[in-house]
């Protein structure tokens, strides 16, 4: 009975002895206390945080997208040694409206961290290794590593959260959660990276209110006498500086052309720089995703606009970028407003300046070649990248070396094993005629022979580490990132506001103007070349056909139309009964361009009446190049790009046109081809870089169109000359599109008998803005 009841006792007293509180009474400490008020510096919090009653009371902004976004906020003091707590209790619950469009906001709606992270960490719990936190759902994390390890806390439940640094406690090093004065979990140790670290009373909440309590008293005593953080000692502390403190807050407006470094510098300039804080869409998008929203797919983004799909209201119409621009400037503290296009632009600089009353302003060029210090990071992030590569493939080789080690390894086993039983089988069999010295000196030979073998196989030829990355002569030019995608901006956006471009005056308003890389001129000329380049090479996907192309489409295809049918007309009368060599003879002999009307060359015959489909479709494809051009230039309206490039060349007449350029229909192979061959006299490909000239009036009216006419009928009587010569190779190879070469006249007007080649007919005209010619008006 008694060994029953002292089996009994045991479990109980091993329970109570786990249960014992791990914490002691917090010996007397006569130095002197922490003198400041333990509150928080702007720069230390996110800029949905709103604080109240001296700091006691925390809230967040919950409208407009922002209820989807974690809240952060860091103290001003942290703790460098001793042991020490403070306090939390959710004092309200938010269920703020969400507006969902097919996708879900981040859950649970309403959560809580409370922890310590580092002095300059991120503002979010949770967001880098720099941090060790509770959460209100019993995990523990620290860093981005999170394990369940006590009970959840929710409304009107007090929460200490004790550090103990105390190098001769035995739960030194260690953080430890207590709910209404009980232990929620056993201590837990603080990672190695933060250990001998100075750390700050931090916390991370969403749609809730907290209570922060940092002394001098406790809300709920725990088991153990312990001190609050604002009595801590003074030299247990270390007092973050609040940067807004020392005088004027300053916002920077970063100056860069896209794709060259712009972001890399900013990077550079915020390491350097911790107290500033960024304020861009990439900069909210990172929030969004640090508060547990998924990324969206980055349809048609850029890095400069990023996109924000997430199928919640708040943050798809941009509701969120409306309320940071409104806070922003309430707040003090250090900005840098990245806009890549907007900061290129002084108009939108002057909005971004007139948001920043008090605040001193300056503008960052960050233009030309790039200092040696951002070219050095640029070289190493190449080489880092490279040796990341070398490391993975040389661990994948590895891996596979040993799996094939491992096989051989398990082969030689198996073979050595059958060897053995082998050699058993015969040593049975001859025991008597068997010597055991000889049996000993050959087991010997197969062990030294297996153990060469191994020796040998030993070496995999790949080392015992990966080999070391090493930049090439072309990497080690490189400078700026390769574009992705869009790169730092979309085409749409950088061909409308290319020729908007200028460097920043103080005269717009800024305090200082300042040159990271090259001084004003270099950087000048810089812009004034790479605006140059650019206008070259980028397409206007926003350029629509004027009112005034519409009207000259329309007018020459009522003539154009008028000339077909006074052809068909023509061939329609009956021949003379007898031809007049004398007439014949001169209108072989005609000047076509000193004709005065083409619609009568003699005896009622037009200058085109022998066009065949070809002839038509040739002088067609002149009108229509002539008119791109001089139509391009007059709808762009800018003396750097008055011509289109080659490159550019299909683009835009499908633009215009609404029907592609193919040269396939005269069996060519290229557009430069068809224009060299049957095009040179009316327009020509040439420039530095190659663009479509036209070599006619750009005044030229429809009235003088009958000039194309006269091009092709020249073209058609010289093609005939030489053919009637014998020169095989001056015929046209002309090949119409089957559906549109069966069209027949159905309708009262006459409508020429063969289409265009390249045309596709639709329906009507959406001119003066609408997009280009759509109805079906190449007819021949």
């Amino acid at each position: 009975k008694r060994k029953a009841e002292d089996a009994t006792e045991e479990p109980a007293a091993k329970q109570a002895k786990e249960d014992a509180e791990k914490e002691v009474d917090a010996a007397s400490d006569g130095r002197p206390a922490l003198k400041a008020t333990i509150g928080y510096n702007a720069a230390d919090t996110t800029l949905n945080v709103f604080s109240a009653m001296d700091s006691k009371v925390l809230m967040a902004l919950s409208e407009g997208g922002l209820q989807y976004l974690l809240a952060g906020a860091r103290a001003n003091v942290a703790m460098k040694a001793g042991r020490y707590m403070y306090e939390v209790k959710i004092i309200e619950s938010l269920n703020p409206a969400e507006a969902a469009q097919g996708g879900k906001g981040p859950q649970p709606r309403q959560t809580v961290r409370v922890g310590f992270s580092t002095p300059g960490s991120p503002l979010l719990l949770g967001d880098s290794d720099d941090c060790v936190y509770f959460d209100s759902d019993g995990w523990f994390g620290a860093g981005k590593q999170k394990r369940k390890c006590s009970q959840s806390f929710t409304r009107e439940q007090v929460v200490g959260v004790l550090l103990n640094l105390d190098s001769s406690s035995p739960n030194a090093n260690t953080v430890s959660v207590f709910r209404d004065g009980v232990r929620m979990a056993e201590p837990q140790a603080l990672p190695e990276r933060l250990v001998g670290k100075a750390l700050v009373p931090h916390v991370t909440y969403r749609n809730v209110s907290l209570q922060v309590n940092m002394g001098p008293s406790q809300l709920k005593p725990v088991p153990f006498k312990c001190r609050m953080i604002q009595t801590a000692a003074s030299a247990d502390t270390v007092a973050s500086k609040d940067a807004s403190a020392g005088g004027k807050c300053e916002v920077v407006l970063p100056v860069a052309l896209p794709d060259e470094g712009t972001f890399d510098w900013l990077d550079g300039f915020l390491e350097k720089n911790p107290s500033y804080v960024e304020l861009s869409d990439r900069k909210i998008l990172d929030w969004a995703m640090a508060s547990g929203l998924q990324r969206p797919a980055a349809v048609q983004a850029s890095n400069d606009k990023p996109t924000f799909a997430f199928g919640l209201k708040g943050m798809d119409d941009m509701s969120v970028q409306r309320l940071v621009k409104s806070i922003a400037p309430m707040v003090p503290r250090n900005y840098v407003i990245m806009e890549v296009k907007a900061n290129l632009i002084k108009d939108e600089r002057a909005e971004v300046l007139s948001r920043f009353p008090g605040f001193k302003k300056t503008a960052m060029v960050v233009m030309g070649e790039p200092s040696i210090e951002f070219k050095k990071r640029a070289q190493d992030r190449i080489l880092d990248q490279k040796q990341a590569k070398l490391d993975t493939e040389w661990k994948v080789k590895k891996a596979e070396k040993e799996r094939q080690r491992t096989i051989a390894k398990k082969q030689k086993e198996l073979a050595l094993a059958r060897q053995k039983a082998e050699e058993e089988r015969k040593k049975a069999a001859e025991a008597a005629a068997k010597d055991e010295k000889m049996e000993d000196e050959k087991k010997e030979e197969i062990k030294e022979e297996e153990i060469k073998e191994e020796k040998e196989e030993e070496d995999d030829g790949l080392g015992e580490s990966p080999p070391k990355a090493e930049l090439t002569e072309e990497e080690g030019k490189v400078v700026f990132r390769p574009k992705v995608g869009h790169g730092d901006l979309a085409p749409t956006a950088l061909a409308k506001s290319l020729g908007l471009f200028t460097l920043p005056e103080k005269s717009e308003g800024f305090d200082e103007v300042k040159y990271a890389w090259e001084p004003a001129a270099k950087s000048s000329e810089h812009l004034r070349k790479w605006v140059l380049e650019t206008k070259r090479t980028t397409l206007l996907e926003h350029l629509q056909p004027s009112k005034q192309f519409t009207e000259k489409v329309m007018s020459w295809q009522k003539q154009f139309a008028e000339w077909q049918q006074k052809q068909q007309a023509f061939k329609a009368k009956p021949p003379p009964a007898k031809k007049d060599e004398e007439a014949e003879d001169a209108k072989a002999k005609l000047d076509i361009f000193g004709v005065e009307d083409v619609n009568n060359i003699g005896d009622g015959e037009p200058l085109y009446a022998n066009f065949g489909p070809e002839d038509w479709a040739l002088a067609q494809l002149r009108y229509e190049l002539h008119l791109l051009q001089e139509a391009f230039r007059k709808d762009v309206d800018d003396v750097d790009r008055a011509q289109i490039p080659e490159g550019h060349l299909t683009y835009y007449y499908n633009k215009y046109f609404r029907k592609q350029l193919n040269p396939g229909v005269f069996h060519l192979k290229s557009i430069a081809e068809l224009i060299s061959t049957f095009l040179k006299d009316t327009v020509s490909l040439s420039g530095e870089p190659t663009s479509l000239v036209s070599q006619l009036s750009p005044d030229m009216d429809v009235d003088e169109a009958d000039i194309f006419v006269k091009f092709a009928e020249e073209s058609r009587r010289e093609r005939k000359r030489r053919q009637d010569a014998g020169d095989e190779t001056s015929k046209l190879k002309y090949t119409p599109p089957a559906a549109l070469a069966t069209a027949t006249n159905t309708t009262a007007t006459p409508k020429p008998a063969v289409q265009s080649t390249w045309s596709q007919p639709k329906q009507s005209w959406s001119g003066g803005g609408g997009g280009g010619w759509k109805g079906g008006w190449n007819r021949w």
